[in-house]
C-alpha cells in the first residue's frame, strides 16, 4: 500500500446499528497507529440515512457521508444488520456496484444478510452468528453456509461469525494486507490473541450428557 494512496476502509452505519460490531471496525481500522512502520488505512463512515442513527445501548451516531462514499472505497465493512431484516434496495445496489468495480466486501455477524440480499454470496462460503445460520441457509439456499467457523475468506468477500469473531476477521484482514508482524502489533494493542484457534460451535449451548 503506497503512502501516497492509503487503502480506504468505509464502514456502513444504519438505524439500529450494532454498537459492538461497529466499535470493532473503528478500533482496528479507524485509530491512528503512529507506532507502526506502515501507512495506515484511511477510515470513514457512511450511511443511507442522512440523520442521527439509533445504535444499541441508547446512543446515536451521525455518519459523515452518504452512500456515495462507497464509490471510492477499497474495503467496505457491514458491522451487523438490524435483526437480519431485508436491507433497502438502494444499499444492496450500491454494494453490488462496489463489488463490480473490485471493492473488497466484509460483513460482521448479521451483516452477511446484506451481502446475501445483494446476490453476492451465491455459490460462495459465508458465515454468521450461530443464532442466524439456519435462517441464512433457509432464506438464501444458494449460499454455502459455514455454521462452525469464526470467519470465511473467499478472496474479495469475507464474513465473520457473531460479535467478537469480528475481531478475528479484522485481524485476518490486517494480516493479509500488512503481514503477521503488523497484525501482531495491532493485536497486542487490543490485548487479544493474534490468531484464535477453534470454531463457534464451542459457544453453542449443548444438552448435558448424564
Amino acid at each position: 500500500m503506497p503512502a501516497s494512496q492509503p487503502h480506504s476502509v468505509v464502514a456502513i452505519a444504519y438505524d439500529g446499528l450494532c454498537t459492538f460490531e461497529f466499535g470493532i471496525v473503528v478500533e482496528v481500522f479507524g485509530l491512528r497507529r503512529p507506532e507502526l512502520s506502515v501507512p495506515w488505512y484511511h477510515f470513514s463512515v457512511c450511511s443511507l440515512e442522512r440523520r442521527a442513527l439509533r445504535a444499541a445501548g441508547g446512543v446515536t451516531v451521525t455518519a459523515g457521508a452518504g452512500l456515495g462514499r462507497l464509490r471510492h472505497a477499497d474495503t467496505i465493512i457491514i458491522p451487523g444488520w438490524r435483526d437480519a431484516e431485508d436491507p433497502p434496495e438502494a444499499l444492496t445496489r450500491a454494494i453490488r456496484r462496489a463489488h463490480d468495480r473490485g471493492a473488497r466486501l466484509v460483513s460482521i455477524c448479521s451483516g452477511v444478510f446484506v451481502l446475501a440480499a445483494a446476490g453476492l454470496l451465491d455459490g460462495k462460503k459465508a458465515t454468521t452468528h450461530w443464532r442466524y445460520t439456519e435462517r441464512l441457509a433457509a432464506t438464501f439456499p444458494r449460499v454455502r453456509v459455514q455454521p462452525d467457523v469464526l470467519y470465511t475468506d473467499d478472496g474479495e468477500i469475507l464474513t465473520s461469525a457473531g460479535s467478537a469473531a469480528g475481531i478475528d476477521l479484522c485481524l485476518h484482514i490486517v494480516r493479509r494486507d500488512y503481514g503477521a508482524a503488523i497484525a501482531n502489533q495491532v493485536a497486542r494493542r487490543l490485548v487479544v490473541q493474534p490468531h484464535r484457534e477453534g470454531d463457534q460451535s464451542q459457544y453453542v449451548r449443548q444438552p448435558l450428557r448424564l
